[in-house]
């Protein structure tokens, strides 16, 4: 157990020219009986008129009080309302303080105008230091903040920020010379993780995606662990509720006790109540509490004692019920449209879907003086594996075709040639090592293109290196315009790139579409006379990671929500989108021993469309770590599940896709009649990822999965050579 020294010490508040707040409270009878601010939340921010001098009101309450108890406080407008005033966005809060980002200037802020008892006319306003991006990471998005104490304004306060994507950030910001110690994370299941400071252990922790991983940093000694977690006593579910939790958006949550010294994992299964204008409001569905102990096993829990649990855009938080007269053994949560209570004894839950909140936060008991942990920052990082794979087959649809194929990949000698070989051709190395070489990354593959991005120009380019009868001495390369980030967004790390036909350099009507981590989808027709970026924005948080395909029978883009539950489509040519639900049908009686198995995996939802019988299918893919190497999770497939998806949203539960073969890989997935190619067995589905190598026979659940590593992850489509 990693513990430092704590060193008391007493940082008075300055209260300014503003009264005593009503809010303040002194029943939490901690070791130390110190003065305290309840739990509080936002129940309404508003601008101030006139809006030009850029003010707003925050009404702050008690947690399950009425309107008197409500206390009003004079903030900038930007704290309100990001959308109207747009330079300065809210990006998290952690203890009271809440956390900004300045668009302008890239520095990042700590307030305390989240804490009630801070001064009104006097804020605190903390700058960081200007942020670091690491290599093929962004620091535009953030997840969420965190903090060692409540009192960034001393020493050893630690502030941790996780950003959508690999790169995790720790600053001290009252040290004397702050600066940021900056944490690359690889494995795609802690993407959109949060992170949380253990005051029992002194250590940040981050969850991955299902809950199977955690991953510790001990700053103080210069250590970081990543340790698998094992789920138990989970309950037995009925089969409509288990299908219900699976097609739901799940969220992971840390969060620990002070007063019992006990860890909690909460996870929350959110899905789509209502669509209004092309909106997707979501709602708390389900949630389960596990607790946490220092072996790694999660015990399924209905009893928390007399604790309370607050899950929020704020780092999480639990504190004793009979401190604040709250209901005891419950959690409440709080989103930008959803202000939810769920009783754990008899699972009663109580959701309300109200006006948007732009301050989704609750706020953690304050204390008049603060106890602060010494922490010392150690640097991290994560090695980088090395590749490979190996080769595929030929014709189909009446038109001379080369077969599926797949990439072996490996530098050539000598190196400093920069030169690497692909099956049997060489391209530039850049497309082999990207860790080596680094200027070039890349980023995805559609249609026997490779799409890649030139770190220094910005640059996104498709190449044909992955078409087998593409020219070895003249390849083809096409640069796309340069990338337009939209406000609040970031394009530098893409989930995937999605081609509507293989000639993006004559089809003047090929448009190629580009996913980024975050909110941003983006489209462009390289062979147009007027070839710029159509940029759309995604606010819906269970879209972040989704990838996007095209439609060749109905001619539109299509991203799959996480979970499944929800799609959205975009027809370019009538300038239409709409947001669909999905509704899953005929799925299998599973095993509780599956069920629970399946719930702790980190979950990938696919699109794939097949030419040749105009099916469009969902496939659920189920992974989780096979072992840990080094502090590096290697993941592997434990299960997957296809369903055949209608025009009416209907997806049904299939084992039998015909004669087809589903391949799945970094490339856009795609679908080809076994039949039309030596070698393949229909009623399959072959995946492959940086690690993995893949066979499922989908009729009598046939699995044979490799580890092995890969460089270049990519099934290449059939592709015409006339």
């Amino acid at each position: 157990v990693f513990m430092s020294l704590l060193i008391s010490r007493l940082s008075k508040l300055r209260l300014g020219k503003s009264r005593r707040s009503p809010l303040l409270s002194n029943g939490f009878s901690s070791s130390s009986r110190k003065e305290q601010t309840p739990p509080c939340y936002i129940v309404l921010a508003e601008l101030c008129e006139p809006y030009k001098a850029g003010l707003g009101k925050l009404y702050i309450s008690k947690v399950h009080n009425d309107m008197i108890d409500r206390e009003r406080k004079v903030v900038h407008g930007e704290l309100v309302y990001n959308d109207i005033f747009g330079t300065v966005v809210t990006i998290g809060a952690s203890n009271g303080w809440v956390a900004t980002l300045n668009g302008k200037d890239g520095i990042l802020r700590l307030q305390d105008d989240l804490n009630p008892y801070a001064s009104y006319t006097d804020p605190k306003r903390i700058p960081l230091p200007p942020l670091v991006t690491l290599p093929r990471c962004q620091t535009q998005i953030v997840t969420n903040v965190s903090m060692s104490s409540s009192s960034p304004e001393d020493e050893d306060c630690v502030v941790a920020v996780k950003f959508l994507g690999p790169q995790l950030s720790f600053c001290r910001p009252a040290h004397t010379k702050p600066e940021w110690v900056n944490i690359r994370i690889d494995n795609p299941c802690f993407y959109s993780s949060r992170v949380m400071f253990s005051k029992k252990d002194n250590v940040f922790r981050i969850l991955g995606a299902g809950g199977h991983l955690m991953g510790s940093w001990d700053l103080q000694n210069h250590k970081h662990k990543i340790q698998r977690l094992r789920f138990e006593n989970i309950p037995v579910l009925t089969k409509p509720t288990n299908e219900f939790m699976d097609s739901c958006c799940t969220y992971e949550h840390l969060v620990e006790s002070v007063t019992t010294s006990e860890t909690f994992m909460l996870k929350q299964y959110k899905k789509t109540s209502e669509i209004v204008e092309g909106v997707a409001s979501m709602k708390t569905r389900n949630l389960m509490v596990f607790k946490l102990d220092d072996e790694g096993n999660a015990v399924y829990t209905q009893d928390i004692g007399g604790l309370v649990i607050f899950l929020s855009m704020s780092e999480p938080f639990c504190v004793p019920a009979s401190s604040f007269r709250l209901l005891p053994n419950s959690v409440e949560t709080l989103d930008s449209c959803e202000h939810g209570f769920v009783d754990l004894d008899d699972r009663y839950a109580y959701t309300n879907i109200g006006c948007p909140n732009p301050a989704p936060f609750f706020i953690p008991p304050q204390n008049i003086d603060y106890r602060l942990s010494k922490l010392r920052l150690g640097k991290s990082r994560r090695s980088t594996l090395p590749l490979l794979l190996s080769n595929g087959l030929s014709s189909s649809l009446r038109k001379k075709q080369t077969p599926p194929c797949i990439i072996l990949a490996e530098p050539c000698e000598p190196y400093e040639a920069f030169l690497g070989k692909l099956v049997r051709y060489n391209v530039r190395a850049e497309l082999v090592y990207n860790d080596i070489f680094g200027t070039v990354v890349t980023i995805g593959a559609s249609n026997g293109w490779v799409a890649t991005l030139n770190g220094k120009d910005g640059i996104l380019r498709l190449q044909d290196d992955l078409n087998p009868y593409a020219s070895y001495t003249d390849p083809r390369r096409i640069p796309l315009p340069p990338l337009v980030t939209l406000p609040r967004c970031q394009t530098q790390i893409v989930t995937n790139v999605s081609m509507s036909s293989s000639s993006p350099d004559d089809d003047e009507d090929c448009v190629v579409a580009v996913k980024f981590l975050g909110p941003q989808l983006s489209f462009c027709r390289p062979a147009h006379s007027r070839n710029e970026w159509v940029n759309i924005r995604i606010d819906n948080p269970c879209f972040f990671s989704s990838r996007v395909m095209f439609s060749k029978k109905d001619n539109v883009f299509r991203i799959l929500g996480a979970g499944g539950h929800i799609m959205g489509s975009w027809d370019l040519q009538n300038h239409k989108h709409k947001i669909q639900r999905l509704r899953f049908e005929n799925i299998p009686e599973l095993t509780k021993t599956t069920n629970e198995l399946m719930d702790s995996c980190c979950t990938y939802e696919h699109l794939v469309e097949s030419v040749t019988t105009g099916e469009t299918f969902i496939v659920k893919q189920y992974k989780k770590s096979s072992e840990i190497d080094k502090g590096v999770a290697k993941m592997k497939t434990e299960n997957l599940m296809v369903f055949k998806l209608d025009g009416e949203g209907h997806a049904v539960h299939t084992r039998d896709i015909g004669g087809l073969v589903i391949f799945l890989s970094m490339s856009e997935p795609f679908c080809v009649p076994a039949s039309s190619f030596p070698d393949l067995f229909p009623n399959s589905v072959e995946s492959l990822d940086a690690c993995e190598n893949g066979f499922f026979d989908l009729a009598d659940y046939y699995v044979v999965t490799t580890i092995s590593p890969t460089a270049a992850p990519y099934f290449i489509p059939p592709q015409n050579i006339d």
